[in-house]
């Protein structure tokens, strides 16, 4: 038994003999050693001590006041302190990069404590993004020095399921050079460049270098050619007849990275079509060469397949030429091939003798409608036996049908055509010429609806000047390259009204198409002097 047992029976003697009670009380309790009162008094602490009663663990009572130390514990009445409640964690919050000098991407990321359910991310004050923390993903896209310049704050708010907060904040910097100024330029030899297409690993550059079809992989941040490349037609085709003069046209890239390049074989009207298909180092996956008197213009990627366009020679002196499409799968087997002639749906008159040509210039494939859209020029009789150029457009199937076509009824000027079409948000748009009286032409530009109908247009006061080249970039706005006699035009521009966003000119060059990535970066292609060249420029 313990000294604080024995305090009991104590008190309840005191008022009997205190000698008699101590003596008896000596007799059942021998006296403690100074060893035995130490070992008793820790196991006393250690055991008896109640939530309150330590020295950390203040009593706290349920009105909030701190008890008479004279009365001792309350017992039942003691209550715990109440939990505290915190708030939700924002460990990270990151802008990367923090500056931008360039069109692209600046990538958002959070990392958040696990109590947290929900998540708001406001850009100066206006919400971007909202809700649960393992769906949160942002990046903010500058596009423009117009649209983008600035400094901007990024506020992050997490929010628990009790409805409590917390935030953070980053800052972003914005600074980007002016619409069309030169990001990297490059003379690639002696030779003439005609078609262009982006990639997210390179920007792909055809045309003709020494004589001979020849493709490039170039670095779209630089312009310097990647390892391996050029490659000319020679090192890469196993047909001997293809060895002849020739020139790439045209090239397709499909979803797993292969270039196919529509090019023409031979001279004159021997000339022959040919098709190669290469891997993105460029080694052959397959190749045809069609027969004498057929030439390409253009080529698309498609589902699962190529499609080029291009012209067939139908009677000589004078030459006359009916259009051309073809239709190749993923392994080099033709699905279909058309002729594209008189009378095309719509026509109000009728090419009984073929003696009407038809120039498909320009391919595209626009997924959402699933169609082939196809552009170029046509002669037309206005009133027999007066013929007039017309610009076109046709529209196919995947599987070789013309649902429609649009023919200009001339209320620009005398004649007019197209010479490339590139998809534009939900719709295309058509660059070409409109001339009026014998030696005057001017650029024009046609968004075409979903009938292919090009009556809405855009004509600029260029002098003996057309379009050979256009694309769209991020923003939407238009990249056109126009060419005249002696010069060349890279021209900048949103709709059918609105005044340049740029205006370059180019002395001794050729401009002969555009392509522009997914950051705005839009690269043209032609000739320079007498150097195949390319340039890119910021959007």
């Amino acid at each position: 038994m313990s000294r604080s047992t024995l305090l009991l029976p104590l008190a309840l003697a005191a008022a009997g003999c205190f000698g008699q009670v101590w003596a008896e009380g000596s007799a059942l309790f021998p006296a403690e050693t100074e060893a035995d009162t130490d070992t008793d008094a820790t196991t006393t602490t250690a055991t008896t001590s109640a939530p309150g009663e330590g020295p950390d663990e203040p009593i706290q009572t349920a009105t909030g006041e701190p008890p008479d130390e004279t009365t001792g514990p309350i017992g039942s009445s003691t209550t715990l302190p109440d939990p505290v409640e915190t708030p939700p964690q924002i460990l990270a919050f990151t802008v990367e990069p923090d500056t931008l000098h360039e069109a692209g991407d600046a990538q958002v990321s959070a990392l958040v404590s696990e109590d947290t359910v929900a998540l708001q991310l406001l850009v100066d004050g206006e919400e971007v993004w909202a809700g649960p923390p393992e769906a949160f993903a942002w990046s903010f896209a500058a596009t423009s020095q117009a649209a983008s310049e600035g400094t901007y704050t990024l506020e992050l708010i997490a929010r628990d399921g009790e409805g409590l907060s917390a935030s953070a904040t980053a800052m972003l910097w914005v600074s980007l050079p002016p619409t069309g100024a030169e990001k990297c330029a490059k003379d690639l030899g002696a030779g003439l460049l005609t078609a262009a297409r982006y990639t997210d690993e390179a920007l792909i550059v055809v045309g003709t270098l020494a004589g001979a079809a020849t493709v490039w992989r170039l670095d779209p941040d630089n312009c310097q050619p990647q390892a391996g490349f050029p490659w000319t037609i020679a090192q890469w085709t196993a047909l001997q007849q293809a060895l002849p003069a020739s020139q790439a046209v045209g090239v397709a890239v499909d979803a797993d990275g292969r270039m196919a390049i529509a090019a023409n074989v031979g001279t004159g009207l021997a000339r022959q079509p040919y098709l190669a298909v290469l891997s993105p180092a460029g080694a052959l996956q397959w190749e045809r060469l069609g027969p004498q008197k057929q030439t390409y213009s253009g080529i698309a990627a498609a589902e699962d397949r190529f499609v080029v366009i291009g012209e067939t020679l139908v009677g000589e002196e004078p030459a006359r030429f009916d259009g051309l499409v073809e239709s190749f799968d993923a392994k080099g087997t033709m699905l279909w091939s058309d002729v594209l002639a008189a009378p095309l749906p719509g026509d109000d008159f009728v090419d009984n003798t073929n003696k009407l040509d038809e120039h498909p210039r320009a391919i595209s494939w626009d997924e959402g409608r699933q169609a082939l859209v196809i552009v170029g020029e046509r002669r037309v009789e206005k009133s027999p036996p007066t013929e007039w150029t017309r610009a076109f457009s046709a529209q196919y199937t995947l599987n070789g049908a013309i649902v429609g076509s649009w023919t200009s009824k001339g209320l620009e000027g005398d004649e007019d055509g197209l010479f490339a079409v590139a998809r534009c948000g939900a719709s295309h748009v058509a660059g070409g010429w409109v001339r009026t009286g014998p030696n005057s032409h001017a650029p024009v530009t046609r968004w075409l609806d979903a009938q292919g109908n090009g009556d809405k247009r855009r004509l600029d006061n260029l002098a003996n000047a057309r379009i050979q080249g256009i694309a769209c970039d991020r923003e939407l706005k238009i990249t056109a390259a126009a060419v005249s006699n002696s010069a060349a035009h890279s021209l900048v521009f949103k709709g059918s009204d609105d005044s340049f966003a740029d205006n370059e000119l180019f002395e001794d060059a050729t401009l002969m198409a555009v392509d522009c990535d997914a950051r705005g970066f839009c690269a043209a292609v032609g000739l320079q002097g007498d150097q195949a060249w390319v340039r890119v420029q910021h959007p």
